[in-house]
C-alpha cells in the first residue's frame, strides 16, 4: 500500500484501486447509452480509440460490431484481465497487446501515440481521472489523436461539491465543450441523468451526480 503520509501521484492512486479491487467503476453489462447512441451506427472496419479503459466490457460491444479496437490502460493486470476473463487470445510486444481486432496498450495515456485519426473515440469517462491542472494536457494529447471527422462519444460527471474532490474529478460539460472546440470539434449533449451521490461524496457535500455524455453527431 502506498504511504498515505504522502500526496498519492494519479498512477499509485489507481494503482491501488487495482490492487485492492476497489473497482466500482467496473460494470458487467454494456454502458447502455453506450449501445443506444452506437446502434444506427456502421462500425465495420472503423478504427475505435478507448482511452484509459481499465478492463470495459464494452470493449467487446465495439468487436462485435466490426470494429478495430485500439484501448489504452496504464495497469496492466487490468490489461491481462481483460483477455484472461474474455478468453480471448493475445500476443504481445513490449508494452502492447494484441488480439483479434483489438491492440491494448498498456501504459501511459500520454505516451501512445498514433499516424492516423481515430474515425471513432469513445470515452467512458478518462477525463474524470485528471484534475483542473492536469486536464489541459489530456485535451492537448487526444488533440494528436483524433480530428473533426472522429465521431465521439464521451462522458464525465459533473456536481456542486468541491472542485477539488477526486478522483473522479468534477467537470462541466461547458469545459468539455470549450477544449473540443478550440480543436475544431462541436459537442452537443447526448445524454444526461442525475443519480444520488455515493456515502463518500455525501460526506463532502455532494448530493446528486450529473453523468452526462458529449456527442459531435446527433
Amino acid at each position: 500500500m502506498t504511504d498515505n503520509t504522502l500526496p498519492l501521484t494519479p498512477k499509485e492512486f489507481w494503482s491501488d484501486v487495482w490492487k485492492e479491487g476497489v473497482i466500482r467503476f467496473h460494470q458487467q453489462e454494456y454502458n447502455q447509452a453506450m449501445v443506444d447512441f452506437f446502434k444506427d451506427i456502421d462500425l465495420k472496419n472503423k478504427t475505435v480509440l478507448i482511452p484509459l479503459a481499465g478492463k470495459t466490457n464494452d470493449i467487446l460491444f465495439f468487436l462485435e460490431q466490426g470494429a478495430h479496437v485500439t484501448a489504452i490502460e496504464f495497469y496492466e493486470g487490468a490489461v491481462l484481465a481483460f483477455f484472461n476473463e474474455n478468453k480471448i487470445p493475445y500476443t504481445k510486444k513490449d508494452h502492447t497487446y494484441y488480439g483479434k481486432n483489438i491492440t491494448f496498450y498498456a501504459g501511459d495515456f500520454f505516451d501512445y501515440k498514433n499516424q492516423t485519426p481515430f474515425d471513432v473515440m469513445y470515452d467512458r469517462a478518462s477525463q474524470v481521472v485528471f484534475n483542473h491542472e492536469k486536464r489541459p494536457a489530456y485535451y492537448a494529447h487526444m488533440s494528436t489523436l483524433i480530428d473533426n471527422h472522429t465521431i465521439l462519444f464521451l462522458g464525465a460527471i459533473d456536481h456542486q461539491g468541491p472542485d477539488d474532490y477526486g478522483p473522479p474529478f468534477k467537470i462541466s460539460p461547458e469545459e468539455v465543450k470549450s477544449a473540443y472546440k478550440n480543436m475544431g470539434i462541436f459537442l452537443k449533449m447526448a445524454s444526461s441523468q442525475m443519480n444520488a451521490a455515493s456515502e463518500k461524496m455525501q460526506a463532502v457535500g455532494v448530493v446528486e451526480v450529473q453523468t452526462y455524455f458529449l456527442s459531435n453527431i446527433q
